[in-house]
């Protein structure tokens, strides 16, 4: 099982009105909701650009373009890994830089590279489940939010009867979607109604920062830079080894010529 990234600005408290007092289900609310709208923007361009780049591909005189489409790619995900900032530090990235000079060099370079490809799957392929995922964690957020503030408004809502009169109130469920449903026009049910839904809302903000964890980790794992696979090989070369420990010197109270003599 993959363990959720934890983000710098999600703290998840003990308490349930502390957790829903602080700034974590806020931020939270921020970096799903702004996907809501980055989202499909980032995925059809994505998408169009992996489209055009596919056919530019199957051309020799237009080279050019396909590095442009794999160029357009990595600026979508440069946007998708700043959107962490809202909850964590920024994505880190590392792209392979060209071997050789020149368009063909390019070409290679950005269309071989398999940080593009990553960046391809987070931007398309990822994209039906994350926004899903968004958009079902804000719903189970803000609804019980909605609840909590019916006092506040509740008598401003008018309902129009098919005679020609209104009531006031809020209905739920409501009878024009065929349910019983049950109308909220008086103080007492907007207070229980409230009282009800900031019960939810002190679970419901354990849900939305829980959301926001799965979709950074999912961006952390296919944006960021993949693991060296000779990183451990490297640190064992750069570190000092076990015969660093042993002292070169003589004993002490010795003479250098001692020592040897000795």
């Amino acid at each position: 099982m993959i363990a959720l990234r934890p983000g710098r600005k999600l703290s998840v408290q003990s308490n349930p009105v502390r957790m829903l007092l602080s700034a974590a289900p806020w931020r939270a609310t921020g970096y799903l909701a702004s996907y809501l709208l980055a989202g499909p923007a980032l995925f059809a361009v994505a998408a169009l650009a992996v489209a055009l780049g596919l056919v530019f591909m199957q051309l020799t005189v237009t080279v050019t373009l396909t590095v442009g489409s794999a160029w357009v790619i990595r600026c979508l995900a440069q946007v998708e890994r700043g959107r962490a900032a809202l909850v964590d530090e920024p994505v880190p990235y590392a792209y392979q830089e060209a071997a050789k000079p020149g368009l063909v060099g390019q070409l290679k370079a950005r269309c071989g590279d398999p940080v593009t490809f990553r960046d391809i799957a987070c931007l398309v392929l990822m994209f039906p489940f994350l926004l899903l995922l968004d958009l079902l964690a804000l719903v189970a957020w803000l609804v019980p939010l909605a609840g909590v503030s019916l006092p506040l408004w509740f008598w401003a809502v008018n309902y129009r009867q098919d005679d020609g009169g209104s009531l006031n109130g809020v209905w739920i469920g409501g009878p024009d979607d065929g349910d019983p449903g049950f109308r909220i026009d008086s103080w007492p049910v907007a207070l229980i109604t409230a009282a009800v839904c900031l019960g939810l809302a002190l679970y419901a903000c354990r849900l939305v920062v829980a959301a926001a964890r799965l979709h950074l980790t999912v961006a952390h794992t296919l944006l960021r830079p993949p693991p060296d696979p000779l990183a451990r090989a490297k640190r064992i070369l750069t570190e000092p080894g076990p015969l660093a420990l042993v002292s070169t010197s003589p004993p002490t109270g010795l003479t250098l010529s001692e020592g040897h003599s000795s």
